[in-house]
């Protein structure tokens, strides 16, 4: 498959944030300590597996450290609200959104990078849970843990790059590989996802004409770990 070839537009398109209809919120609480793990061991013993149940407080640790922003400010180059995280990105537009979808029957959550909040959906959680279920055991035959979807906004990339097609996947890679990295530093198991997961877009009432699916990550406890 050939794509062309991205540039930044000479004159960027005007841009603003989606407004997701939420349901409640809950303010997480930021690490104050880190693993003491090297980075020479943590890139030695990371594998993909999908384990047991894995707890909420631990996925939201997770998240601060592999897609949290550390900084942000309100115009980059193209004159687009701009981050600093863990995970690069595209002109450090960070146009990747986090879905949580945990396997205990609750609400779909989606992550506030900025503030570390968790953000509960508006969805039919029946639909979501079924959907999220059938897709996952259909590519790890298992489906304890949580799944992280990897939503792009392309409205946004899309707004300061032509041709920005190849760089929306480009960034939920690097997005998918930091969280496995991280994962693996905190102890936890991820497996990446073989699919895109459109078909859960329309179930988040996410406009199709804006986001796009760009896979997804399930994170969980692994089997032999204690706690």
């Amino acid at each position: 498959m050939r794509t062309d070839e991205p540039k930044p537009r000479n004159v960027p398109l005007v841009w603003s944030p989606y407004d997701f209809e939420v349901v409640t919120s809950e303010v997480l609480t930021r690490p104050d300590s880190s693993p003491s793990r090297s980075f020479a061991d943590v890139i030695a013993k990371r594998r993909s597996a999908v384990g047991n149940p894995v707890d909420l407080n631990s996925v939201a640790e997770l998240l601060w450290w592999a897609v949290g922003w550390k900084g942000y400010a309100s115009g980059g180059r193209a004159g687009l609200p701009i981050a600093w995280a863990t995970s690069p990105s595209s002109g450090g537009l960070q146009s990747v959104n986090v879905v949580c979808i945990a396997d205990d029957g609750s609400a779909p959550r989606l992550y506030d990078p900025v503030h570390h909040v968790f953000l509960t959906l508006r969805a039919d959680n029946e639909l979501v849970q079924a959907e999220n279920r059938q897709s996952v055991l259909s590519v790890t035959g298992l489906q304890s843990g949580c799944t992280l979807r990897l939503v792009s906004d392309c409205s946004k990339i899309s707004a300061a790059y032509e041709n920005f097609d190849s760089l929306v996947f480009r960034d939920a890679g690097a997005v998918l590989a930091t969280i496995c990295l991280c994962a693996e530093w905190l102890g936890l198991a991820a497996c990446p996802l073989g699919f895109l997961g459109s078909a859960m877009l329309p179930l988040l009432g996410l406009p199709q004409d804006r986001f796009q699916a760009v896979g997804g990550v399930q994170v969980s406890r692994p089997r032999d770990a204690k706690g």
